[in-house]
């Protein structure tokens, strides 16, 4: 028979890969919209009482989903704005309260405390007519354990989950 704590800690990593799906999804969805529409789209994360909310935004006036046009109305929303806690309980962007290293390809160490949001200052994913995206990383975590990472990858618009194994110290996929 499982023990709790070991119940516990699987069904917050299931928590963790599920949300990590579920924005893999809505990337991949915002990127078949781009396409079809042949207009920029974008998700744009901001941080608000504590935690990241997240909406959609599709480009209104040619020049990519900006936040000055977000700002003024120019760029509209088109879907949130959203929270992870509330979909998936326990979970949200962040990492774990120990360092731990980048997911591949990044070389470097990934501190308590770091930004999850890793997509420039703007943290403002936006996806190209032609299929491409602005390239970087969002980290989700139960702040304790579970630590999964959607990669985008900007010249292809690909999308990667990652998960971090604590017992090999690595990243898998």
């Amino acid at each position: 028979m499982a023990s709790a704590p070991a119940l516990l800690a699987a069904l917050s990593r299931g928590r963790v890969a599920a949300a990590a799906r579920d924005l893999q999804q809505e990337l991949a969805r915002l990127r078949s919209e781009a396409i079809a529409s042949h207009r920029s789209v974008a998700m744009r994360l901001t941080w608000s009482g504590g935690r990241y909310l997240y909406a959609f935004y599709a480009d209104g006036d040619g020049d990519g989903v900006r936040a000055d046009d977000v700002a003024s109305g120019r760029d509209p929303l088109i879907g949130g704005p959203r929270d992870l806690c509330s979909r998936y309980e326990g979970i949200d962007f962040g990492l774990l309260a120990e360092a731990i290293p980048e997911v591949p390809p990044g070389s470097g160490v990934l501190t308590p405390g770091s930004d999850p949001v890793r997509f420039g200052r703007s943290d403002i994913i936006t996806f190209t007519p032609r299929g491409t995206a602005s390239g970087g990383t969002l980290y989700l975590s139960d702040g304790r354990a579970a630590v999964a990472a959607v990669v985008v990858y900007g010249a292809t618009g690909r999308l990667r989950i990652w998960r971090f194994d604590r017992d090999l110290w690595a990243w898998t996929r």
